[in-house]
């Protein structure tokens, strides 16, 4: 069974729902129907798209924050911070990430640990802060991943 509802609107409103009705070949009942019906499911869901709404905006904060503490990271790890027998510069990502010259394949890690029988030069100096930047950066990415998942 259906029922009829009838409503006085504005002349734009009635040249908007014929065009609708047109555009979808539709009757004038049918598009008054479906437009009312869209418009109902739309209002009924305002509450959960605030939600999510507000919960994308939560989302791109943290993402924001992690873009940036990945970008700290990115930068420390192209700092110079020693030398390899060979002569190449070895940045943070040399000695952390991939752990060999990128010149002459050699391994870097006695550089790290302080081992006398690596013949490179490790600026120590420069390595404590530079770890503890890293370290800042990383825990703030952790932070905004643990936040995410509560």
């Amino acid at each position: 069974m259906t029922a009829t509802i009838y409503a006085r609107v504005t002349d734009e409103l009635k040249e908007a729902t014929d065009r609708y009705a047109e555009d979808h070949g539709m009757s004038l009942a049918s598009a008054v129907s479906d437009l009312l019906t869209r418009g109902l499911e739309a209002a009924g869901g305002e509450q959960s798209i605030r939600t999510l709404e507000s919960r994308a905006q939560e989302l791109q904060s943290e993402l924001d924050r992690v873009r940036e503490a990945a970008g700290s990271v990115d930068s420390r790890l192209k700092q110079v911070l020693g030398t390899c027998q060979c002569g190449q510069e070895l940045s943070g990502r040399d000695l952390l990430l991939v752990g060999r010259c990128p010149k002459c394949s050699r391994g870097v890690g006695g550089l790290l640990a302080g081992s006398t029988e690596s013949e490179g030069s490790l600026n120590r100096s420069e390595l404590a802060p530079f770890m503890a930047g890293i370290g800042v950066a990383l825990a703030l990415i952790v932070l905004a991943y643990a936040t995410s998942k509560e």
